[in-house]
């Protein structure tokens, strides 16, 4: 039944969701696809970007066949249920026979290659790797130099694939995977693998660019659940295409824009190896949609917001249905140029990898309302609340903001280290009422704030790490950041807080201009004044980046502009207390047990005095510091 309220979805929780997904495992829901509609594309893969260059195409036939093979593959080089196939990998067909295949022999760990070596090499110890893959260079370069430098460091590794490029390369020591497949029984599974829903069957990383990651248990149930109930909540309809241009490392390449569509029969066009990070996907988007003729189109919002910027002239845009968007939230005035421009519902949605995915989405047969990421997904408990003491101490009225908590089948098995569980967890209030369907028991604390409004759709007001304190107050960056896009000359916008000795943080933004803009930054800052009606929260300064830092799922990461906020304060201190002649070095990062925390180094010529200086104007910068003098 089509979803358009919060009564339709509680509709639907009255039948089990054993009945909704009769399927027992990924694997026997893809094959029971393929088994239906083995003829038609599942696959169009580009390898360029150019909207006129030919396609690979994979049948939903093929695709089961090509799983199938992998999972023995990976079973043949000894991979059980408690191993894993660890794949450093970017987007192709082949990472999806991987993917699937290994969560069918033991358990896929898609590994973000863009991570440091050392975080590499973390995350496949703890993952037991058994098999690693890597693209040949003609695939994807670059990334092979990755998998040299961790290979010999990962005990138990049996096999390292290589997937792409020629069968033969005496250069690589490597199994070549589409040879191996071929020698593989594409028609059945060669061994028996007892399924349960609560098989834990993906290991996908969060975190990392910059802090050490965490490794999120994927169950069978979870992605079963997050499969249904991301096509439901799209209402689902027959010859669907879809755009997949997000790194198959994430939950949004890998599950809601690659196993969601998969499980209900779509087409899906993989936008090259590097998708939406390929300058000419960008370039040719419109092209490309205009050949292709995607009906949902999803992007995280940097992307949306680069894609405004291309001219459309002469494509037929008119086969997008919906526009999806994750990642992070979309700015109202991106969402409505969005809608404005392809007369289609922006269909936001919020979620992360500890929930599989989405975890809610404005409902497409329904309002989709602009600023929110709407309704809860069936099956899915989210609340907002007090919390104290690990605890929930009470549930927030309509338009009340608190803490987003989640829990249900869908919330993952915890994480692979005990010790990231500590403080993921938030104790139920005490006497809850838990519907039927719902296991009940602890929430997960996801690190954002936001309101109900009287309908059930759910606004974000922040994260709980992003609040700018200023003086005890809070301010929400958010506030700052719709205001700056409005601006004409405004790509994209971040706010921060900039460490005050005074005050604890002040308010600062950082904006990306748009292809060929001018501003100047006391410009912005004026328009930013004049339209943000709380005082305190009005940026102190505005500084304009050539492009915004970008985790590899293109959302804006903040914790690098923190950092840059930081480092400018301390030199404008720092900067008149020198003598002449005399240097200083401001290195901010993050540090396992302070934080944020902030390395000052003197010029070996720094005399006592000077020194002392500087420590005492320093003392009262609330962040983590130390003032040393260089050796050298």
């Amino acid at each position: 039944m089509p979803i358009a309220t919060l009564t339709d979805i509680e509709a639907l929780e009255r039948v089990p969701f054993s009945e909704r997904q009769p399927a027992r495992s990924v694997y026997e829901m893809l094959a029971a696809v393929a088994g239906r509609e083995p003829d038609k594309l599942a696959f169009r893969s580009l390898v360029k970007g150019l909207p006129d260059e030919p396609t690979k195409d994979v049948t939903y036939g093929t695709l089961k066949r090509r799983i199938t093979q992998a999972a023995n593959l990976f079973r043949g080089l000894g991979v059980g249920p408690s191993d894993s196939v660890s794949l450093l990998m970017p987007i192709s067909a082949e990472t999806f026979y991987a993917i699937f295949g290994a969560q069918a022999a033991g358990m896929a760990n898609p590994i973000n290659f863009l991570l440091e070596t050392d975080h590499i090499v973390g995350l496949l110890r703890e993952a037991r790797c058994r098999v690693l893959l890597g693209p040949d260079p003609d695939l994807l370069p670059g990334v092979w130099q990755k998998i040299e430098a961790v290979r010999h460091a990962v005990p138990g590794l049996k096999a390292v694939i290589r997937v792409g490029g020629p069968a033969e390369r005496p250069d690589i020591d490597a199994l070549h995977f589409e040879s191996a497949l071929e020698r593989q029984n594409g028609d059945r599974l060669d061994f028996v693998r007892e399924t349960k829903p609560d098989d834990v069957i993906g290991l996908f990383h969060t975190g990392g660019t910059t802090s050490a990651p965490k490794l999120a248990r994927h169950t069978q149930r979870g992605l079963l659940m997050q499969a249904w109930s991301n096509s439901e909540v799209l209402r689902p309809e027959p010859d669907q295409v879809y755009f997949n241009g997000l790194p198959p490392f994430h939950v949004g390449g890998a599950t809601c824009a690659g196993l969601a569509p998969l499980s209900r029969g779509a087409t899906i066009v993989l936008l090259t190896a590097a998708g939406l990070r390929n300058p000419l996907v960008v370039q040719n988007l419109w092209k490309l949609v205009d050949r292709f003729r995607p009906t949902v189109l999803g992007m995280v919002p940097t992307s949306w917001g680069a894609a405004l910027n291309i001219p459309s002239d002469g494509c037929d845009l008119t086969s997008i249905k919906l526009c999806n968007v994750g990642g992070s939230t979309m700015p109202v005035e991106i969402a409505k140029a969005v809608q404005d421009k392809l007369h289609a519902p922006v269909i936001e949605g919020w979620g992360m990898t500890e929930v599989h995915g989405f975890a809610s989405m404005n409902p497409a047969a329904g309002e989709s309302r602009i600023g929110s990421v709407g309704l809860r997904t069936p099956y899915t408990e989210l609340a907002v609340a007090k919390v104290g003491d690990g605890r929930v101490t009470a549930l927030c009225k309509v338009g009340e903001i608190g803490k987003v908590l989640v829990r249900g089948h869908q919330v993952f098995g915890g994480y692979v280290n005990p010790a990231h569980d500590r403080e993921a967890w938030i104790e139920p209030m005490r006497g809850e009422n838990v519907p039927a369907w719902s296991p009940g028991g602890r929430w997960l604390d996801t690190g954002d704030l936001g309101r109900f409004d009287a309908e059930g759709y759910l606004w974000l007001t922040g994260r709980a790490k992003d609040l700018i304190i200023r003086g005890g107050h809070n301010i929400d960056p958010l506030a700052i950041e719709e205001v700056l896009h409005q601006h004409p000359a405004v790509e994209s916008a971040a706010a921060v807080g900039r460490p005050d000795a005074y005050a604890g943080e002040i308010p600062v933004a950082f904006v990306q201009l748009k292809a060929g803009a001018k501003a100047d930054p006391a410009e912005i800052q004026a328009f930013a004044r004049e339209r943000i009606a709380e005082r305190a929260a009005a940026p102190a300064e505005i500084t304009i980046l050539e492009l915004m830092p970008l985790t590899g799922v293109g959302k804006i990461f903040k914790p690098q502009l923190r950092y840059l906020a930081a480092q400018r304060t301390f030199e404008r201190i720092i900067s008149p207390l020198l003598d002449r002649g005399l240097s200083a070095k401001v290195e901010v990062g993050p540090h396992p047990e302070h934080g944020t925390f902030v390395a000052v180094q003197l010029g070996k010529s720094a005399s006592p005095a000077v020194v002392a200086k500087v420590r005492g104007a320093l003392k009262g910068v609330p962040l983590r510091h130390e003032v040393t003098v260089s050796a050298t």
